[in-house]
């Protein structure tokens, strides 16, 4: 994968009327990420991160918001509220080793907004773009108990297998 592919915004519809707009994420998107993870409760943190953390690490965020195109991609799903100011609903990313064409691909979404579709069309939206980058496969690791990640992947196509060595972890995979 040598160069990448722009992507073109999408906007979908929830059932209350409102809408929301698929979209890469930018550099002035860091308070939005922090408030998305601020009010993700302590079980979506763990399932998420694996572990209990109670602040998102700087380096995490400086990872995100400066992408190296070529390799990663990070789609956020947004929405205006009635104030006028953006509220992020929702991040999926993949990231890719060096001179591989498989990515391992990570989701967040907001408790508020968890089945509303948004985590599925942050999915596809970002396998699509996977896809036209060049990409072969698409791998995650999913904590056993995440039923609902797991149910996620499984709907869009992955496989999902255990994992001898860490029975906590399922391993999830798409070829693309």
């Amino acid at each position: 994968m040598n160069t990448s592919t722009p992507f073109i915004n999408k906007t979908y519809a929830l059932g209350d009327g409102s809408h929301y707009q698929i979209r890469p994420i930018q550099v002035d998107d860091r308070e939005g990420i922090i408030q998305l993870f601020n009010h993700l409760s302590p079980e979506s943190r763990y399932l998420r991160f694996a572990h209990a953390i109670s602040k998102l690490p700087d380096d995490f965020l400086d990872d995100i918001l400066h992408l190296d195109y070529k390799k990663e991609m990070a789609l956020l799903a947004a929405m205006t509220s009635r104030t006028g100011t953006e509220e992020i609903m929702g991040i999926a990313r993949y990231v890719t080793p060096p001179n591989k064409n498989v990515c391992e691909f990570s989701l967040s979404v907001g408790d508020s907004h968890a089945t509303h579709g948004v985590g599925t069309h942050l999915m596809l939206n970002l396998i699509e773009y996977a896809k036209k980058n060049g990409l072969q496969e698409m791998l995650g690791y999913v904590l056993r108990i995440n039923s609902r990640m797991l149910h996620l992947v499984s709907d869009l196509g992955f496989q999902i297998h255990s994992q001898d060595d860490d029975p906590d972890f399922k391993t999830v995979s798409l070829l693309l």
